[in-house]
C-alpha cells in the first residue's frame, strides 16, 4: 500500500494511457501513420512509467535475483528516454512533412538511442552511468550520469529547433501543440531532478500525448453531422494511410438516383431521411475491414480493404435491406454506383476519375 501511494501519478497516468489506447484501437476507424506512431509512443511511456516505480522497489532489496531485476530495470529506464524523445520526433516530422518514408531513412530518430545503448553495455563493465553495488543491491549514480541528462536535453532542444525551421509547413496552434509536446517532458526532468520523490519525468509526457490526440489525432468534424457517416476528410486520411502503408483497397462510389427530385417535391426532411436510412444500410453491409463516408449531398464512398470484396454480392445485400424497410419511399429507393480497385500505378486523383465515371456509366444504364 506503501508503494501505491508513493506511485499513485504513476498508476493514474497508466490508467490514462489504457483509456487513451483503447479509444484509438476500438472507436476511431479512421487509421493514420500519425496514429501508429502515437499508439508506439504510448506503449513506450507505459513501459517508462511502470519500470521507474520498480528501481525503486528493487533498490536495496534482498531476495534471489534482486541485483539482476535491480540492475536489469535501470537499464531498461535509462534507455527508453531517447527512444521516447525519438518517437515525439518522429511524430512531429510525420505531421510537418507526411511522408512515413522520410522516417524510415532517419531510422525513426533513434540514433541517440543506439549511443545510449553502447553507453549502457560500457556501463556493464565501468560504472559510466550508475553501478549496484552487490552487497547490498543499492543503486548508485556514476560519475558521467550528466551525459544522460545531456543527450536528452540535446533531442529536445533539437526537436525545438527542427520545429521553429519548419514551422511554415504547419499552423500556428499546431506548432504551438508540438511545443508544449516538448516542453511538458523537460518541466517534468527539471522538477524530478530537484525532488526525486516527484515521478513527471515520465507522466508529464502522458499529457502531451492527450493534448496531441485531442487536438491532431481527433476532432468532432471526423463525422457527418447527418448520416453519423464519416466525411470526406476522414476518407482522404484513411486513403492517405493506405497507400502509405501500400495495402491492397478498392473504391466504392455511391450516388442516389432523382435526389435532388425528392428535395424538391417531398422537402428536404425527406430527403434528410432518404440519406440517414441509406447510410444505416451502408453500414450493416459495410460493417468489416470498410470505412463509409458521405462525401456530400447524396454521394457516399466505401473504402473496402484487401480488394476481396464480391462488389455485386454487396449490392443485392443493399437491395434487400432497403426493400425490408417499413417506408415504401425507401423500398423504392435507387443508386448507382462504381467501383475501382487501387494501382500503385496511379494517384488518389486518378482513383477517384476512374470509379466516378464508372458511377456515371450505371446512371445512363
Amino acid at each position: 500500500m506503501d508503494y501505491l501511494v508513493q506511485f499513485q501519478i504513476n498508476v493514474f497516468a497508466i490508467m490514462i494511457l489504457i483509456v487513451l489506447y483503447v479509444i484509438i484501437k476500438m472507436k476511431s476507424k479512421v487509421k493514420s501513420f500519425g496514429k501508429k506512431i502515437l499508439k508506439v509512443l504510448m506503449v513506450a511511456t507505459a513501459l517508462a512509467i511502470i519500470v521507474e516505480p520498480l528501481t525503486w522497489i528493487f533498490d536495496g532489496m534482498h531476495f534471489f535475483g534482486a541485483y539482476f531485476w535491480g540492475y536489469a530495470t535501470n537499464f531498461m529506464l535509462f534507455m527508453i528516454g531517447p527512444v521516447i524523445g525519438g518517437i515525439i520526433l518522429s511524430y512531429v516530422d510525420y505531421h510537418l512533412f507526411k511522408e512515413p518514408g522520410r522516417l524510415y531513412k532517419r531510422r525513426f530518430y533513434q540514433d541517440f538511442s543506439v549511443l545510449t545503448f553502447i553507453v549502457l553495455l560500457i556501463n556493464i563493465f565501468y560504472p559510466v552511468y550508475f553501478y549496484i553495488t552487490p552487497d547490498d543491491n543499492s543503486f548508485h549514480s556514476g560519475d558521467f550520469k550528466w551525459v544522460h541528462y545531456l543527450i536528452l536535453v540535446s533531442l529536445y532542444v533539437y526537436m525545438f529547433v527542427f520545429v521553429i525551421i519548419n514551422r511554415k509547413r504547419t499552423q500556428k496552434y499546431v506548432m504551438n501543440i508540438f511545443l508544449v509536446f516538448f516542453m511538458l517532458p523537460i518541466i517534468g526532468m527539471v522538477i524530478q531532478l530537484f525532488e526525486s520523490k516527484l515521478h513527471f519525468s515520465w507522466t508529464s509526457i502522458v499529457l502531451g500525448i492527450l493534448v496531441a490526440y485531442i487536438f491532431l489525432e481527433t476532432s468532432s468534424t471526423e463525422e457527418d453531422y447527418l448520416t453519423k457517416l464519416y466525411n470526406r476528410q476522414s476518407y482522404e486520411i484513411y486513403l492517405q494511410h493506405l497507400v502509405e502503408g501500400r495495402k491492397p483497397f478498392g473504391v466504392l462510389l455511391m450516388d442516389l438516383n432523382e435526389f435532388k427530385e425528392i428535395n424538391d417535391y417531398f422537402g428536404h426532411d425527406k430527403g434528410d431521411q432518404v440519406l440517414v436510412s441509406f447510410a444505416e444500410v451502408l453500414k450493416k453491409v459495410f460493417h468489416t475491414n470498410a470505412l463509409v463516408s458521405r462525401l456530400g449531398g447524396d454521394e457516399f464512398i466505401v473504402v473496402l480493404e484487401a480488394n476481396d470484396r464480391d462488389i455485386k454480392k454487396c449490392m443485392k445485400e443493399i437491395d434487400h435491406l432497403l426493400a425490408k424497410n417499413p417506408d415504401t419511399f425507401i423500398q423504392n429507393l435507387r443508386y448507382s454506383y462504381g467501383y475501382q480497385k487501387f494501382s500503385s500505378q496511379m494517384s488518389v486523383d486518378e482513383l477517384y476519375t476512374l470509379v466516378d465515371k464508372k458511377m456515371y456509366q450505371d446512371k445512363k444504364r
